[in-house]
């Protein structure tokens, strides 16, 4: 607890991070300092919307939290926050990591307790959603705590930001709540399989894949794996932005010959390359006018400057486009 307040003064920069973002409905934190204490206060309020637990919960140990939790029979997501990655390895290498519905990793950015909010509320909302008013969905591809827990708050800020900035400036207070709610949606997956049924399922609507390269398949780590998944993708949607990132540095020659970037991770320029290709690839950022050599001949950032633009770019780029 001393840690959270310490890094992130968890009330104050929630309320911030909310403001800045345009969100409307600030979730209602209640800590507790025991298993017990936990337990007792999920009675009481006949189930919270989600349950965030560190590996130590002072009387119990978190899997027999969960475990007892599982045992009343709610299906109230629990996610385990650890602040130790020695202690992920732990926990790990005791396989006690399946009894949480994700884990993340604290490394100091109060904006990871929002990114947990919304990758709870993305899998619960994308199936309606979907089918409702088709919203669009981007594939996360990555297994590693450390990595996602690292740069998912940041693809959750680009993507409300630029989700924002699309609005008209004539829409009303309630439509723009609206169309803020339907923002595409994360869906962070951790295996070839769990990606695979998201996007058998969405394919239609699948708007970008960020993949890494190395994960599960079929129950074992696969070196290829992220190749394949991108090359599948590519073969039923051609025109699915597509960006991978590995470790190995060599990875760039395969992401070559597949035509889509790449970025390294562990390099600075991560997170930066996160959000280069949400905002040049996915269309958040402005609409370029291009021709056919791929050099940018207008540039428009709303509607007004669009229909401008119409007018004088050349008709080589229209057909281009």
């Amino acid at each position: 607890s001393f840690i959270l307040e310490e890094d992130g003064r968890l009330d104050e920069g929630l309320i911030a991070e909310y403001q800045d973002l345009g969100l409307v409905t600030l979730p209602r934190l209640r800590r507790v300092v025991s298993g017990t204490a936990a337990l007792e206060r999920v009675c009481a309020d006949k189930g919270p919307d989600l349950i965030i637990t560190t590996a130590h919960v002072g009387d119990m140990a978190a899997t027999d939290f969960v475990r007892r939790v599982r045992s009343l029979g709610l299906e109230t997501p629990v996610v385990l926050l650890t602040h130790d990655h020695r202690e992920l390895e732990v926990l790990r290498a005791r396989s006690a990591l399946d009894s949480f519905d994700k884990v993340f990793l604290w490394q100091g950015d109060v904006r990871i307790l929002i990114a947990i909010v919304k990758y709870i509320e993305d899998r619960w909302n994308v199936e309606s959603d979907t089918k409702l008013v088709g919203v669009q969905s981007i594939i996360l591809l990555e297994d590693s705590v450390r990595y996602y827990s690292s740069f998912l708050p940041s693809i959750y800020s680009v993507l409300f930001e630029h989700s924002a900035l699309v609005l008209a400036d004539s829409v009303n207070h309630a439509h723009r709540i609206k169309r803020l709610r339907a923002r595409p949606k994360i869906l962070l997956c951790g295996t070839y399989e769990e990606a695979m049924g998201f996007f058998d399922r969405y394919h239609e609507n699948v708007m970008g894949l960020i993949s890494d390269v190395t994960f599960a398949h079929g129950g074992e780590e696969d070196p290829q794996a992220g190749v394949d998944f991108a090359t599948h993708v590519r073969a039923a949607h051609p025109d699915i932005p597509i960006l991978l990132q590995s470790s190995d540095p060599e990875t760039q020659e395969l992401a070559d010959e597949l035509g889509v970037p790449f970025v390294r991770k562990g390099s600075r320029r991560l997170i930066s390359g996160l959000t280069d290709f949400m905002v040049n690839r996915l269309g958040f950022g402005d609409f370029v006018f291009r021709n056919a050599s791929g050099e940018e001949v207008a540039r428009a950032s709303d509607l007004h400057s669009l229909e401008a633009a119409l007018h004088t770019v050349p008709d080589e780029s229209i057909r281009y486009h």
